[in-house]
């Protein structure tokens, strides 16, 4: 959380899609850019000049267009942690995230593995990163490497339509404001329900309020707290969870929906960051 410039708190609200991407050049294939982005498909057309705005220069440079994507490692919590990710892939030979001895090298087989390294690395395993590779060569690669990091080959374009979209959180919302809820864990009511948004205006009242709203996750008729479903498992930061209800569900799909039920609770008082 921290104070913007319009003199509201910012609510931290996961992003529904954020990833770090490696191009490769198609006219110049030993040629590669690693970047970051919340809109694969979009960034991918203003590194190739479809859109006037954006791109980066290393990207415009004679003889390289037009890019194509070849690698996305998404699912990352907060655009820093995706930058952070992003720094360390782009130098590899100094990041404190891979032990192991890498020298400086322009090669997609090398990029492949410090990327299979810095997913292993403490700093990101717990994230529950996932992998799309777009090429056959580079998915070929991927396979050959050490490290069992599974990851699909997939199209570009019907990966966007299918996994870069807003989180919808419409049923989730009915819910809350239609049924008496309470967690099927610890069994206290929760009640997400105000009738006017509240009046915050600094950091210490949104700490304050956000201590008696704790995050809740809901599936089908099961609200619980995310604090208590997390007790239930024995990993620290759990990948998956098991609902009260026996189904297994994705830690951070439940985080992403989680934190924009709270954005909406708090209304307009407070900045989504």
């Amino acid at each position: 959380m921290s104070q913007t410039t319009d003199d509201k708190p910012s609510l931290h609200v996961v992003p529904s899609f954020y990833g770090v991407y490696i191009l490769q050049s198609i006219p110049k294939p030993r040629s590669t850019y690693i970047g970051s982005t919340p809109d694969p498909r979009r960034r991918l057309r203003q590194h190739n000049g479809d859109l006037k705005v954006g791109g980066a220069y290393r990207t415009k440079r004679p003889g390289c267009r037009p890019w194509k994507m070849i690698v996305l490692v998404h699912g990352f919590p907060s655009r820093v942690s995706a930058l952070q990710f992003e720094h360390a892939l782009q130098h590899s030979y100094q990041t404190r995230h891979i032990t192991e001895q890498v020298g400086k090298s322009l090669s997609i087989s090398k990029k492949l593995t410090n990327v299979k390294l810095l997913l292993s690395s403490p700093s990101f395993i717990r994230m529950g990163l996932e992998v799309a590779i777009f090429d056959q060569k580079a998915f070929e690669m991927w396979n050959d490497k050490s490290g069992h990091v599974p990851v699909e080959l997939r199209d570009f374009d019907q990966f966007c339509d299918h996994e870069v979209k807003e989180i919808d959180i419409d049923e989730e919302k009915q819910i809350i404001l239609n049924n008496k809820l309470e967690c099927t864990v610890c069994n206290q009511t929760i009640n997400y329900f105000l009738e006017e948004s509240p009046s915050i205006t600094t950091r210490q009242e949104l700490t304050k309020f956000l201590g008696n709203y704790p995050l809740i996750g809901i599936h089908k008729d099961h609200c619980f707290h995310l604090t208590c479903i997390a007790k239930t498992e024995s990993e620290l930061i759990p990948r998956s969870i098991t609902c009260t209800c026996g189904s297994k569900l994705n830690w951070i799909i439940l985080i992403k929906v989680a934190t924009r039920m709270r954005k909406y609770l708090l209304g307009d008082c407070v900045n989504a960051d």
